[in-house]
Formats: C-alpha cells, structure tokens, sequence
C-alpha cells in the first residue's frame, strides 16, 4: 500500500486488486448458484403436503435467481470501479513523486535563503543574491503547492466517484425487505478490506429481492458455501 509521504495525505484509498479479487469471487459465487437444481415437478399423486412443500422450493428458487443476478450485476461494477481504483493509484504515485521532488526544492531554496541572509548581514553587496533566493523559494513553494492542489482534486474526484459506485451497488437492491438468510462471517472479513465502495456490496447482497421464505437446507448450504461463508 503506497503511503504517499510526499503528499502527506492518501488521495485515493481503496485497494485494486482486493475489489478486483471481491468481482472474481461473486462471478464465481454467481456460477456456483446456477448450479444448484431447480426443484423438480411434484406429481398430482404426491399429496398437498408434497406440493406445499414443492411451492415452497420453487419460490427459494426465484430467490436464489434474484440473488445471482444481484451478485453478478455487483461483479460488473465492482470491475469497473477496480479499473478507477488503479487509473487513480497511478496518477496518486506520480503526483507524490513530484510532491516529493517539491518539497526537496524548498528544502534547498530555504537553506538558501538562510544562507544569503547571512551574507548580506557581512556584505551588503550581496542583497541581490538574497532577493533572488527568496524570489526561488517563493516559486518553489508555489509548484508545491499546485501539486497538492492537484491531489486534492483527485480526491475529491475520487471520493465522487466511489460514491457514484456505491449508491448503484445499493440501488441493486433498494426496496426490497432484508431477506432471512444465514450470515456469512467469511465475506463480511473480505469485505473489511474493501473501500467505502467495496463495502456496500455486503448492503447489497443482503437487499437482493427475494421472497421472504426460508430456502430448503439444501440450498442454504450450497449458498453459503458459496460466498465463503462456512
């Protein structure tokens, strides 16, 4: 994790290659759920029992399809905020580097200033030299202080945008009550290490529209182990 000490601030947090791990891990999850059977047909003969049982099943189902359209539209965004993410790292680590090389002029040009200052106490001749170098540390100042500005700027576009990302991993649920499902300890550690943005997709697996019934067991196991969970 870059620490941008020529900045003295971090204009871009958020972890690339964590968000991209987190959309290659709900692909995949998305995958494993369409795997699991549909319930079969319950013949006319099998009873009412049978057949509640069969609705009960069929509307798990439509859970499930919901919740696997939920994580692979979360996966689509999570991949393209993941491109955001290392474009924005990028252009973080050439402004920290040239932040870097700034503060070093100043360094320079301030000890410059000290040392004109000096000269022109014994040798009055030398005021020139001392306008001079605190005309240069002025300047010097000034490219530092552009280039802050120009993270700061990134920043607040960055910030923006892993707004934008969040509200459309919400949005993937909005209005939907919070279904009845296990909890899933191993994504919400995964999650831990997202940014703002990474971490709205826990909000959004739980919001996926489902029909508020419990799946059979089966399902339940083969979902959770499916996100990691257990």
């Amino acid at each position: 994790m870059a620490e941008f000490r020529g900045l003295g601030f971090d204009p871009v947090p958020g972890r690339p290659d964590a968000v991209a791990e987190a959309a290659r891990r709900y692909t995949a999850t998305a995958a494993r759920i369409e795997e699991i059977p549909s319930p079969g047909t319950i013949p006319e003969w099998a009873g009412r029992s049978a057949q509640a049982l069969a609705d009960r099943a069929a509307r798990a189902d439509a859970g499930l399809s919901a919740t696997r359209d939920a994580l692979r539209a979360a996966a689509g965004v999570l991949e393209d905020w993941a491109g955001t993410l290392l474009a924005n790292h990028r252009r973080a680590e050439d402004l920290d580097r040239r932040a870097t090389a700034a503060r070093h002029a100043v360094t320079t040009a301030h000890d410059d200033v000290e040392q004109a200052e000096t000269e022109a106490q014994f040798s009055p001749g030398t005021q020139p030299n001392l306008t001079a170098a605190r005309a240069r540390l002025a300047a010097r100042r000034d490219d530092l202080d552009h280039i802050l500005a120009e993270a700061r700027d990134l920043e607040r576009a960055h910030r923006t945008e892993a707004t934008r990302v969040a509200e459309r991993l919400s949005a993937l649920g909005d209005g939907a009550p919070l279904p009845e499902a296990p909890g899933f300890p191993g994504v919400a550690a995964h999650l831990e290490t997202f940014s703002a943005a990474g971490r709205e997709l826990g909000v959004t697996v739980a919001k996926t529209p489902v029909v508020p019934v419990t799946p059979s067991p089966g399902a339940v196991s083969a979902f959770a182990a499916a996100l990691g969970g257990r």
